[in-house]
């Protein structure tokens, strides 16, 4: 063997345990880095949560969410989903008949039937609430008895943030559509009443059918999903002819306004 021969083979063994040696400090490091990467990974509050790795093709849009984690786009936040129909049933309480917390700057007025007697007070939130101002909209809206059957209640602290909401109050719900209608007979204390009531429009008042509404739930509101009454049980008849009758007072424009007017 020549001497060239020996130095090439000195020198290729020389690098390749260079190599080696260069590898097993590199190997621990990368393994280091992950680890790293997992302890000092984005955090939620003071709870450290690995970064979530979608399949491909599973890129999570804005708002999107994977496993129930929200996407990690800066300045995005889940959704908090709205109340249901069954969280509105708290906003519902018994008076003199029946009335419904309203969403006001104050939180302390609820809408009901004005041919309902003034109560001195309600109970609701695991407490009693003193009735300390009745409104009604006589002289402000056109004298019909199909628009003139309301009134608002004030009461002595934010009822509205002890139910955990309030209605919002919007016009007459059109013909053919839907509303649910939920009240206190005077019977039970045990709330009563009908979601997906199909309605009729008649030139005095709203009505509904197919819902035992006995007496008790005047002032009961018609409402949607939303959260927005769009009547109450009133109006020419107190309320309906029976049971099985039920009408509304119309809500107008001018309903809205008049309500707006009075409670901010």
């Amino acid at each position: 063997m020549t001497r060239g021969r020996t130095r090439r083979r000195v020198l290729a063994t020389a690098a390749t345990g260079i190599a080696l040696a260069c590898a097993a400090y590199l190997v621990p490091a990368v393994a280091h880095a992950h680890f790293l990467v997992r302890l000092l990974g984005p955090t939620v509050g003071s709870t450290t949560i690995a970064t979530p790795v979608s399949p491909a093709g599973d890129t999570p849009t804005d708002g999107s969410t994977i496993d129930g984690v929200a996407s990690s786009v800066p300045g995005l936040t889940a959704a908090t989903p709205g109340p249901t129909l069954q969280d509105m049933h708290a906003w519902i309480v018994p008076s003199t008949c029946t009335a419904e917390v309203l969403d006001t700057p104050s939180g302390s007025w609820l809408l009901t039937a004005a041919h309902c007697d003034t109560p001195d007070a309600l109970d609701a939130a695991g407490r009693t609430w003193t009735v300390v101002d009745r409104v009604t909209p006589q002289w402000k809206l056109d004298p019909d008895p199909a628009t003139l059957d309301l009134a608002l209640l004030q009461v002595d602290g934010d009822i509205e943030q002890a139910v955990g909401g309030g209605f919002t109050v919007g016009t007459a719900p059109a013909d053919g559509s839907t509303v649910s209608i939920w009240g206190y007979p005077q019977t039970t204390d045990r709330l009563t009443g009908c979601d997906d009531l199909a309605v009729t429009v008649r030139s005095d008042g709203a009505a509904v059918e197919s819902c035992d509404l006995p007496d008790g739930t005047s002032g009961s509101p018609w409402y949607t999903a939303d959260g927005v009454v769009h009547g109450v049980i009133g109006g020419p008849d107190d309320g309906g002819t029976s049971d099985w009758d039920t009408e509304s007072t119309l809500f107008t424009d001018e309903t809205v306004a008049w309500v707006a007017s009075v409670v901010g």
